[in-house]
């Protein structure tokens, strides 16, 4: 028995899948040898949270101990709401699901959707695998090229609706910095509303991300296609040094409060997670190996040729993240959710 441990934790070592003790990586080789893990996207092929999650799931299963295969199947609904909504329920608990969810839905039961049917600080939360810098920007055929002028006049942008953060951004803009964003709700994905804005449908959209313009949309950036209005962010991004960022165009602690509050979930932009209670030496096993994957010179350059960011942070970090906005005072919660759009 002592033999087929050490044998075991000298094939999870190798692999990668260090830093849990031995008993528990031998017990999770035990479980994934020779099985599958399913992992759900909240949204459709090709979208942002979809690229991630393959991207992951192409490295990740090589440092799981028991190397099981990992098969992704998209779960689009109600802006992931759908997924996480399966994930906490009926998801089996054994470690063979885990989500990529919509980041912001971890933060609608603070805002009193009773759609989100979850306690967000129940999941098994495993990394996240980069952060966000959600940009608001406009066609370059619109006119708009400042925020200022988005304070001056109409601009259209499109939006998914529901909880998404396409609905929910142009309305916190609109309420804490004055702007006046028109948002024309309906369409499938974030493909849909850069085709509509291409179109003319739509002249902007707030809330894509500047890593998923460079990897899904760099001929916006190549061929000078859109105007950057905005960083809807906590911190800068390096490489946008002339585009203003949120937080610096307001004085007032209650409006830092409000924005920080609505935006805080660009820390952990792309989760991966399991429903609740999954066994501690698999849960232990899947974070061990997301973060062995995280430093994998073969993941980091197949993320860099895809200009996908990785800028990880770990499952605790996510819980203490989670943890700390549910701790907002009530004022500004009651304040932000009168801004959101009303969710029957």
């Amino acid at each position: 028995m002592k033999k087929s441990l050490i044998i075991a934790a000298t094939m999870i070592a190798s692999s990668g899948v260090i830093g849990i003790p031995a008993a528990s990586a031998a017990g999770a080789a035990d479980f994934y040898k020779g099985r599958s893990i399913t992992m759900l996207v909240g949204y459709g092929p090709g979208t942002g949270y979809d690229v991630y999650a393959r991207a992951l799931v192409r490295h990740f299963e090589k440092h799981i101990p028991g190397k099981p295969g990992i098969i992704v199947k998209n779960m689009p609904g109600a802006s992931s709401l759908k997924m996480l909504n399966y994930l906490a329920n009926v998801s089996k608990r054994d470690g063979s699901e885990l989500g990529a969810p919509a980041r912001g839905l971890f933060f609608e039961p603070l805002f009193g959707n009773k759609k989100a049917q979850f306690d967000p600080l129940a999941f098994t939360f495993i990394g996240s695998i980069g952060k966000a810098t959600p940009l608001c920007f406009t066609w370059h055929t619109s006119g708009i090229t400042s925020i200022e002028q988005a304070k001056a006049r109409d601009v259209v942008v499109g939006a998914t609706g529901g909880p998404s953060n396409s609905n929910i951004y142009p309305r916190i803009l609109n309420g804490v910095l004055g702007t006046k964003f028109k948002i024309i709700k309906g369409y499938k994905g974030s493909g849909a509303i850069g085709m509509a804005m291409e179109r003319g449908e739509v002249q902007g959209y707030c809330s894509f991300g500047w890593a998923s313009i460079k990897s899904a949309r760099s001929n916006w950036i190549k061929k000078k296609q859109i105007n950057l209005l905005l960083q809807i962010s906590l911190k800068p991004h390096p490489e946008l040094p002339n585009v203003p960022l949120v937080t610096s165009l307001v004085t007032k602690t209650e409006d830092r409060q409000a924005l920080e509050l609505s935006f805080a979930q660009s820390e952990m932009a792309r989760p991966i997670a399991g429903p609740r209670d999954v066994p501690k030496d698999r849960a232990e096993a899947l974070r061990a190996a997301f973060t062995a994957t995280m430093k994998d010179p073969k993941f980091l350059s197949d993320a860099k040729k895809n200009a996908i960011e990785i800028d990880p942070i770990s499952g605790a970090e996510i819980r203490a993240l989670i943890a700390r906005v549910y701790a907002t005072p009530k004022p500004i919660v009651a304040r932000v959710m009168k801004m959101r759009p009303k969710m029957k």
